[in-house]
């Protein structure tokens, strides 16, 4: 079964942050088996989602992950990102889609968090 995971970032006015959600796609990408590996954003920047389940869907994808590229388990990730979901479930019935866990509470994030400070302190 074809299988595509999509990255899926809060979106932004500032081509930065897509360019940003673009890169770590690509760095997911290289550490997958996954047969597509996209990003999408939920608003302020394109592709959105829908545009992106789309392609894949005609691309003979038939099961996809979307894996928030966000911290919390706010509104968006248990509100706005199911919703979407259900209205694409509803379009593509043939599809399978998943909604994994935002990124969260993580001890690998900690360290990032620890690092950019480093990173930070000897800069100065």
């Amino acid at each position: 079964m074809l299988t595509a995971l999509i990255v899926l970032g809060h979106g932004s006015k500032v081509k930065e942050a897509t360019d940003n959600l673009a890169a770590i796609t690509a760095l997911v990408r290289e550490k997958s088996s996954y047969h597509r590996v996209e990003y999408a954003s939920l608003q302020f920047s394109a592709p959105g989602l829908p545009e992106v389940v789309d392609e894949l869907a005609h691309a003979g994808v038939k099961r996809i992950f979307v894996a928030p590229y966000l911290l919390a388990t706010g509104q968006h990730v248990m509100v706005d990102i199911p919703a979407e979901l259900d209205l694409l479930r509803h379009k593509y019935s043939e599809l399978e889609l998943y909604l994994a866990a935002p990124l969260g509470v993580d001890h690998r994030l900690a360290d990032l968090v620890l690092d950019r400070v480093a990173e930070l302190e000897q800069g100065l």
